[in-house]
């Protein structure tokens, strides 16, 4: 029988088999009479017709104990009635040498369960050498870590290393980053300067606050041009953080491979898709648009019918459940602009692409998306605040929502310069978060690192399928 790591049969290894020649000494054991005449009667006792001694000529009987650690040595053989009993010779155990074992129960060997065998002397246990504590396993300790050819590893991203790509991303190419966003923050605040020197008038606040007890009319009219123009500017700048995502895009991707991003190569790239671009851009802001007045129009048409208070009370929970319906169908189209620039696929496809890829993992998005936000929005305030103060020091400080004033163009024009020059740098750190986002849930999803290795050239990949993006 082959004794497997750790398990001894009985008889093996230790415990010389009765008697068999191949023990060291060729006298076998000889046990005490009056010992091994109590351990049979005990045994009758308790099972009738069986003998827990082996029978003359050293066999076995057929009950036997079950494979398991019997490390201790096995009962001596009663004497035969044609041999007498030899006297019991003292014998000094070895230090390392396991102890004699116990006369057998009174129900026989039967299944019987040892201990786990003790350790050997100066050693291991005795199924192997052991390991140092703390050390892993053999076949466990630490995989090799993703490749990192660029400003991310090639594995599923957390929030620290979106965001630290985006800002790896401007700094190492921060001059096609901010000619690109320039464009685009250049663009979008002026016709939100435009918007607020024209359209922003909240001298009718000053009116509604001399009104004792004004109507549902009054504040409409109080509040019309204000919400109108703050409207416009939202719209404004949703269109240019779609336009910011889709451009950069090519940038992020060229960052994530490790190559060069000049300005020139990544304008090459983008112009192809820059019209199915700029459609997107504007597809997604007025469709969230139609998505919060919808519910508000019945209580608009109701206020409009004669029922002002009613119809008003309607049109805001419409608002506001328009506005939560908005939310949750931006954080899911959000990701359309990258998934249109580097899959070459066309606006609804780019969207389509986008949900498919955003649901199940919705809060996730959203939550690295708020975040991006909050990190752009305070530095956009440090940035700007110079140019406020100035604005505050030169004009009359007006223009804004609920200022009870009108702003005067100086005010516009130094508020404008220092918007421009905020966004042109917090774009590229919300539209590489987005993009950034996009390739780790293709990683998560599809395991695109490995197309991303093979196009690196990381060592170690094939290169037969190189990666569809650039």
């Amino acid at each position: 029988m082959t004794n497997t790591p750790g398990w001894a049969t009985p008889g093996s290894s230790g415990s010389p088999e009765p008697g068999s020649g191949d023990s060291p000494d060729s006298t076998p054991p000889a046990a005490d009479t009056d010992a091994s005449a109590t351990a049979s009667g005990d045994n009758a006792g308790s099972d009738a017709g069986s003998s827990p001694t082996p029978p003359p000529g050293g066999a076995w009987s057929q009950r036997q104990p079950p494979p398991g650690p019997w490390h201790q040595a096995s009962p001596p053989a009663a004497p035969t009635p044609e041999q007498p009993a030899a006297p019991t010779a003292p014998t000094t155990a070895e230090p390392d040498q396991a102890p004699q074992a116990p006369h057998p129960p009174a129900g026989g060997w039967g299944r019987q369960w040892a201990p786990p065998p003790p350790p050997q002397q100066g050693g291991g246990p005795r199924w192997g050498p052991s390991a140092p504590y703390g050390a892993p396993a053999p076949g466990y300790g630490p995989g090799p870590s993703a490749p990192q050819p660029g400003v991310v590893p090639l594995r599923p991203l957390d929030v620290g290393q979106i965001l630290s790509g985006a800002f790896a991303t401007l700094r190492l190419h921060w001059r096609t980053a901010v000619a690109l966003s320039f464009g685009v923050a250049l663009v979008t605040e002026t016709v939100n300067a435009i918007v607020s020197g024209f359209l922003i008038d909240d001298s009718g606040i000053d009116d509604l606050n001399r009104e004792s007890d004004p109507s549902v009319s009054d504040i409409l009219h109080a509040l019309g041009s204000s919400a109108a123009a703050s409207l416009l500017v939202l719209v404004t700048s949703l269109i240019g953080i779609v336009l910011a995502s889709g451009l950069l895009t090519v940038l992020i991707s060229r960052a994530v491979l490790g190559r060069p991003a000049p300005l020139r190569d990544a304008w090459r790239d983008v112009r192809p898709r820059l019209a199915r671009l700029g459609g997107l851009a504007v597809l997604l802001p007025f469709g969230l648009l139609a998505i919060v007045a919808v519910p508000a129009l019945p209580g608009v048409l109701i206020a409009l019918a004669g029922g002002e208070s009613a119809g008003a009370s309607l049109a805001s929970l419409g608002v506001l459940v328009g506005t939560v319906v908005a939310v949750w169908q931006w954080n899911l189209w959000s990701l359309a602009a990258p998934a249109l620039m580097l899959e070459k696929q066309g606006v609804k496809e780019a969207v389509k692409r986008s949900t498919k890829l955003v649901m199940g993992s919705w809060w996730r998005v959203l939550g690295v998306q708020l975040l991006a936000l909050l990190v752009t929005a305070f530095a956009s305030v440090v940035i700007e605040l110079p140019f406020s103060a100035i604005a505050d020091g030169v004009g009359n400080g007006g223009g804004g929502l609920f200022s009870g004033t009108h702003a005067d163009w100086p005010t516009v024009i130094i508020s404008g310069i220092g918007a421009v020059i905020a966004s042109t740098l917090t774009l590229p750190v919300s539209a590489g978060a987005v993009s950034l986002l996009y390739i780790d849930q293709r990683i998560r999803r599809e395991a695109l690192d490995l197309d991303l290795a093979r196009a690196a050239k990381v060592p170690g990949y094939t290169t037969a399928t190189p990666a569809d993006i650039r």
